[in-house]
């Protein structure tokens, strides 16, 4: 695991070693301990590296036999013991014990389709002397950023995270220019990629090859997930299937020359995970818990006792933090504005961990691939019968029920987020059912300035793609295309600003890939999600965790908004002078923050976006002048 950044395709006689090392010491955090770089006339690379693999011989950049190619890698590739006995015997060399040297090899030998043939998450670069390319690449799901741009006179500049990136802007002389339609976006469902809060400014979509010559630029997707047709087994086996599947990924997962942990809650995925951990490290393995005392969310003790019943050591860490300086924290490390409230615990967490670990084994992705939200149970429902209820019907049931009280996370609160969106599009009818914050009808009362594309078209388009899914399948694939990339980006931001590695077992493509195919009926009950990895873990885990509600990882955000941050929210919101005002609506902020509107919506996610919005500009102000 690393940070990594470099420039291809520059001009023969522009010097840019300076600033790739620039950029690496603002990510040193990504890799402490280890650094290196080269320069090419046409390209530099550079790494900084948290040695997880092969820690005595793995510096980088990597070099071929014949040095006419080298890489920089973040990330790990999980079978590349497999990968390089493969390539032994084709007569390949190696020189270390690295993941990182297999994937050379593999380029070497297989081109841009080695792709096909690696189960990790990674984003890597790999210069080709030889014919004066650069090749960059990232996982299947994103797990691991790849921010770039391109100037104007063809010169890429990439790196693991956009502050490193912005070194190399300056450098190349390209300008930062906030882009309208990111900031449009982001009281939706954050910012989508591609896209970044810079004009200009890109991720390497996941899946995704670039390759980068004195020609132009080439990019293509190497892999695409199906969900038809579905897959003929029984139940059962299915389930044994399933757990088969899980055993493997996880021992895999498990290959470190450093000590290992799993993150722990109380649900049903991190219990998973850590179950298949224990079959393997048994008493050496490390849980680490958050614990929030007083609130409903709170799961550390069932964590406790599921620790206990694995025989397993447990570190429980209590969220006893001042949410002031975690929230600037935040605004700093993640360099863009996000508004995933958890991003607070996960670095709280990732901190304690690394005082302990190196590696942690985590379950996120398990909500998304099984559909273990209560959206999906809706859907399920929508599937059956929900869709031919007349939309004026849905209408007049959320009317009735928008008048009974009822907090939000509650029974009778979810079920008025239900009737209300079964009455809209299906754009709209996402993003109430998700984040339920701003859709393109609030916005054209909120927003100030050039009018902006609604963020429900990307969710049309993406619609259109999938017509022929069940509603079911729509709302998974919808959640993988724009809920689930900001859960990637808040567990890599806030384990490598503690220099730890988390690692996501159900993120594997081969699990991806079999529950996708499964029937709706085995993933999605009429009652509750994750129906089979409930079921195939039924007997393993105590009744509590495969037959317990889902929580959720979260902070009890609305007290800390009326509390704890409620003068900075004031002083940040209410300011006459707030920089948000350039692009909402002031009335309709003050509102907000007097909780006058939108209090049957996702109100406090609101604020906090809102929040964590004003707090991001002030300081990118700061920064530039």
């Amino acid at each position: 695991m690393c940070g990594i950044a470099g420039i291809g395709n520059k001009e023969d006689e522009l010097d840019v070693s300076a600033a790739v090392e620039d950029s690496l010491e603002r990510m040193r955090h990504r890799g402490p301990d280890d650094k290196g770089t080269e320069q090419w006339n046409r390209c530099c690379l550079g790494m900084c590296r948290l040695s997880i693999i092969d820690i005595e011989s793995g510096h980088q950049p990597i070099w071929n036999e014949d040095r006419s190619m080298a890489i920089v890698l973040n990330g790990e590739v999980y079978n590349y013991l497999e990968l390089r006995h493969e390539l032994v015997v084709k007569g390949h060399k190696f020189y270390t014990k690295t993941d990182t040297e297999v994937l050379l090899h593999l380029y070497e030998e297989y081109g841009e389709r080695m792709l096909e043939k690696l189960r990790g998450m990674f984003a890597f670069s790999i210069w080709d002397e030889k014919n004066q390319e650069l090749f960059l690449a990232r996982d299947r799901m994103g797990q691991k950023p790849l921010y770039y741009f391109v100037t104007a006179d063809g010169a890429v500049a990439f790196a693991s995270e956009l502050k490193a990136l912005k070194v190399l802007a300056k450098r190349l002389s390209f300008p930062l220019k906030i882009r309208d339609q990111s900031i449009y976006d982001y009281l939706s469902f954050g910012i989508p990629e591609p896209w970044t809060i810079y004009d200009g400014v890109y991720c390497l979509k996941p899946g995704y090859w670039m390759r980068v010559n004195k020609t132009g630029m080439e990019s293509q997707s190497y892999w695409t997930l199906t969900r038809l047709p579905k897959v003929e087994m029984s139940y059962q086996e299915a389930q044994k299937c399933l757990r088969d599947l899980i055993r493997e990924t996880v021992k895999l997962q498990l290959r470190s020359d450093v000590p290992l942990g799993v993150f722990l809650s109380g649900g049903m995925d991190s219990s998973v995970i850590t179950y298949e951990a224990s079959r393997e490290n048994g008493s050496t393995l490390t849980a680490f818990t958050v614990a929030t005392p007083g609130f409903e969310t709170d799961e550390s003790a069932i964590a406790k006792r599921t620790a206990r019943a694995l025989g397993i050591r447990h570190q429980i860490l209590d969220m006893k933090i001042a949410p002031k300086d975690y929230i600037f924290q935040v605004v700093e490390h993640y360099d863009q504005p996000f508004s995933d409230s958890s991003a607070i615990p996960s670095m709280a967490i990732s901190k304690l961990a690394s005082n302990y670990v190196k590696v942690v084994l985590n379950g996120d992705g398990g909500d998304e691939i099984f559909g273990g939200y209560r959206r999906y149970v809706a859907n399920r429902h929508f599937d059956l019968w929900g869709r031919y209820v007349p939309s004026f019907i849905w209408g007049l049931l959320g009317n009735v029920l928008g008048g009974c009280p009822g907090s939000r996370r509650s029974a009778l609160g979810f079920l008025r987020r239900i009737t209300r969106g079964s009455s809209q599009s299906p754009a709209m009818r996402f993003l109430t059912w998700t984040n339920d914050q701003l859709n393109d009808s609030d916005k054209r009362s909120w927003w100030i300035g050039k009018r902006q594309s609604p963020t429900e078209a990307l969710i049309e388009n993406k619609l259109k793609e999938i017509s022929n899914y069940s509603w079911v399948d729509r709302q998974i694939e919808l959640d993988r295309a724009f809920i689930l990339p900001g859960l990637l980006v808040k567990m890599d931001m806030a384990s490598m600003a503690a220099s730890l590695e988390a690692r996501s077992p159900f993120l594997d493509h081969k699990i991806i890939e079999f529950a996708a195919l499964l029937p709706d009926s085995y993933k999605v009950g009429l009652k509750m999600g994750k129906r089979i990895l409930r079921d195939a873990y039924s007997g393993l885990l105590s009744d509590e965790v495969t037959r317990g509600k889902k929580k959720g990882f979260e902070i009890p955000l609305y007290k800390w908004l009326t509390d704890d941050l409620k003068d900075l929210t004031t002083d940040a919101l209410l300011n006459p002078n707030a920089m948000i005002y350039s692009y909402w609506d002031k009335t309709q902020v003050h509102l907000l923050a007097e909780q006058k509107i939108m209090r049957e919506r996702n109100w406090a996610y609101l604020m906090y976006a809102l929040l964590i919005l004003e707090l991001w500009l002030q300081r990118e102000r700061k920064n530039i002048t």
